[in-house]
């Protein structure tokens, strides 16, 4: 995999993308100083380099109604678990759900951290006990509720 060296300028169009992706050219030109003939080559070099994989929406979870957070840290035993559910393969499974909004695999003492929405706190502890705590191989999770969300 060869790593893309980014510049200033790919920071700037960057971050301002992730601000809001449905600015135009020129609206990102006069947010950043850069001209919009620069930002055009540079948005089509970063897709093409892999860079920018696509763009996404961001939830307001309290209008959607799941205003609950909660992050489940989750301890796996690789020796209960089924070839087919290896920490990669338990962390996609994760993912597949609706309530889940991201998964992380890490280091340390927990294997896989889930970060996952709910109307109630009884949805949450719903989704813990028969969709996570059910799977082979999960000997403990730690659920943590967030107090609040500080977006970039």
């Amino acid at each position: 995999m060869v790593e893309y060296k980014l510049d200033e300028k790919d920071f700037a169009i960057l971050d301002a993308l992730e601000k809001n992706a449905k600015q135009s050219v020129f609206q990102l030109a006069k947010k950043t100083g850069i001209p919009p003939t620069t930002i055009h080559n540079r948005i089509r070099k970063l897709k093409k380099d892999g860079v920018i994989e696509g763009y996404s929406i961001r939830l307001n979870h309290e209008k959607t109604g799941m205003n609950v957070c909660a992050l489940v840290f989750v301890f796996l035993d690789n020796n209960k678990l089924e070839p087919s559910s290896k920490k990669g393969g338990l962390a996609r499974q994760f993912a597949k759900y609706p309530n889940v909004d991201e998964v992380f695999e890490t280091t340390g003492s927990m294997d896989i951290i889930v970060k996952v929405y709910g109307s109630n706190i009884r949805d949450i502890t719903d989704f813990v006990l028969n969709k996570v705590r059910e799977v082979s191989g999960v000997v403990k999770t730690e659920t943590v509720i967030t107090l609040s969300e500080i977006r970039k």
